[in-house]
């Protein structure tokens, strides 16, 4: 467990997936997705099952206060040691949106991934209809770096997915880092 001011985070636990299950399901959440297909329970268990084996592409809790107020999850995705680059992806509950939690979770996840992992490069995904999910990344220090035209499918029309990106030394200069 990694604790950041009044917030933390800590590995996904079996008792965790119903709470992460509603409100991936939940239509304000899920059509900001990249999937979003609704998960059943079984499928559920079968994505604890498979990111509990998994050191190079797992979930997290992120909580508030205490390890049993989970207020969001973030995703480690395709860690690669060689190059020391991973994909990053975070969701702040609904219930728990505009209250600072989400750029505090950057923080402590930016701290943790480049100063205890040695990772050199942090880059996300993210729909460009999700405006509100694009400009809280770049707030917290992510640029945008490139895209994939038309690569998501939303609304009855198709989208591009925003690549940002941040490097250890752009973290360093982050007023927050230092």
């Amino acid at each position: 467990m990694i604790r950041f001011e009044n917030i933390g985070f800590r590995s996904v636990e079996k008792q965790d997936i119903e709470i992460i299950r509603k409100e991936h399901n939940d239509e304000s959440v899920l059509l900001m997705l990249r999937d979003p297909r609704i998960i059943t329970e079984l499928q559920q268990l079968q994505w604890w099952e498979s990111i509990s084996k998994s050191r190079n592409n797992t979930v997290f809790c992120i909580f508030h206060e205490n390890p049993e107020n989970v207020i969001g999850v973030w995703k480690l995705q395709d860690l690669d040691d060689t190059n020391r680059c991973t994909e990053m992806g975070m969701d702040i509950f609904k219930n728990f949106r505009g209250q600072g939690f989400g750029m505090k979770s950057f923080r402590m996840i930016f701290k943790y991934i480049f100063e205890n992992l040695n990772v050199h490069t942090i880059y996300a995904k993210v729909g460009a209809y999700n405006e509100t999910s694009l400009i809280a990344a770049q707030k917290a220090g992510y640029k945008i770096s490139g895209k994939i035209p038309e690569s998501l499918f939303r609304k009855g029309k198709y989208w591009d997915n925003v690549l940002l990106s941040i490097t250890f030394d752009e973290y360093r200069k982050l007023p927050e880092s230092n």
